[in-house]
This record gives structure tokens, C-alpha cells and sequence, in this order.
């Protein structure tokens, strides 16, 4: 059972994921009791050298899995076999493209079924940033449904990934009531946009299954 935990203050964000390659590691943001340094990675990054990752002093590794209703990426397996062979502890998220609940919900049901048989020991992550011609009522719906069903399936915690802006002002206060957030801010020192909701102060991004 792992022990760590990450602390989370002020609502702020998970922690500081960076592309390993080719892009630098962002620095962390302040305000934590304890940091885990962790990446997140897709097909975008090609193929990496995990044993580098590891020896470079990362710990987590999200992986993306998968998009929509009918896309894997196509590093997923590979991610997920050689960051598990290093020793990494492991994180998916899935690119979520709906347009209703109906979507969100084929779309949590097939998330499930890409990364049934792996052993994440991270929550697993809905990355849902293009809204389209969504309103905010629509956007939390589809985001409600799709994190709903696939905590249904996989039996495993939801966390949502957003930017500071859409954190603030698009997702509500229900959702923060149930579901950890992780902002991506990338260059800055400091986070840009005030976010307050007292329920998303404290977290753990490990599962203690």
C-alpha cells in the first residue's frame, strides 16, 4: 500500500506535469506541504526512455489513453508497459469530446474498456478543455456524467483536469465538492487566477487499493 501523499493548498493544482520530452519540466507551483514531481505523456512525446524519467528524479507518470469514443492512443500500451517496468507510479486520463450526456457516458464506457486489465495506482483523469458551443449548464452535465460512470466501471477516483480560467468559471461548486482538480499553468511562478473552493483543498492523487 503506498504511503505518500500529495498535498494539495489553496486549490491551486495537482502538481506541476510537464512533457518530459522535448518539452522542460515546468517548475512546481508553491504552496505544498509535500511535491511529487510527475509528467503526463501521449503520442505527442514518440517514444521515451523511462529508465531516464525514472533516473531524472520523476515519480508519477499520467498517461493518456484514449479520446472519444472510438481513439487509443497510439503510445498508450507502450507508456504504460515501460513506465510500469521503471518502477514509475502510474496515471491515465482520457480526452473527452462529447457533445451530451449520452456521449460522455459511451465515452466513460470505453475509457474503461481501453485501460481494463492495467493497474494504475493514480486516480484516473478526464481531460475535458474543448467546449465548443457547450454552455456551462451543458459542460457540467457531460462532465458529471462521464466521471460518474467511469467511478461506476472502474471503481477507481476521478480527478478533473482543467486550466486556471475554466477551473474558476466553469466548472461549479458541485463538482469541486466531489472531485480533485489539477491545473496545468505552465512559465509562471504563480498561479494566475484566484481559485477559493475550500472543498478542493486536500487531496491524494494515490489510490490506497
Amino acid at each position: 500500500m503506498l504511503k505518500k501523499i500529495l498535498y494539495f493548498i489553496n486549490a491551486i493544482t495537482i502538481m506541476s506535469f510537464a512533457l518530459f520530452l522535448p518539452t522542460p519540466k515546468v517548475s512546481a507551483m508553491s504552496n505544498y506541504d509535500v511535491l511529487y514531481e510527475g509528467i503526463d505523456v501521449s503520442h505527442w512525446q514518440g517514444y521515451i526512455n523511462y529508465a531516464e524519467v525514472k533516473a531524472s528524479g520523476i515519480e508519477i507518470v499520467y498517461i493518456k489513453s484514449s479520446q472519444g469514443s472510438n481513439i487509443v492512443d497510439p503510445y498508450f500500451r507502450t507508456n504504460y508497459d515501460n513506465a510500469k517496468a521503471n518502477g514509475l507510479n502510474i496515471g491515465f486520463y482520457h480526452y473527452v469530446v462529447a457533445r451530451s450526456e449520452a456521449e460522455a457516458i459511451r465515452e466513460a464506457e470505453y475509457f474503461s474498456s481501453v485501460i481494463s486489465g492495467t493497474s494504475p495506482n493514480c486516480k484516473l483523469a478526464m481531460d475535458f478543455e474543448n467546449f465548443g458551443n457547450l454552455n456551462k449548464e451543458e459542460i457540467n452535465a457531460i462532465s458529471r456524467a462521464f466521471l460518474t460512470k467511469v467511478q461506476e466501471l472502474t471503481g477507481k477516483s476521478m480527478i478533473i483536469y482543467s486550466d486556471a480560467y475554466n477551473a474558476r468559471n466553469t466548472f461549479d461548486k458541485e463538482l469541486a465538492s466531489s472531485y480533485p482538480l489539477w491545473i496545468a499553468e505552465y512559465g509562471v511562478s504563480s498561479p494566475t487566477e484566484n481559485i477559493n473552493w475550500e472543498s478542493w483543498v486536500r487531496f491524494s492523487i494515490y489510490e490506497f487499493r
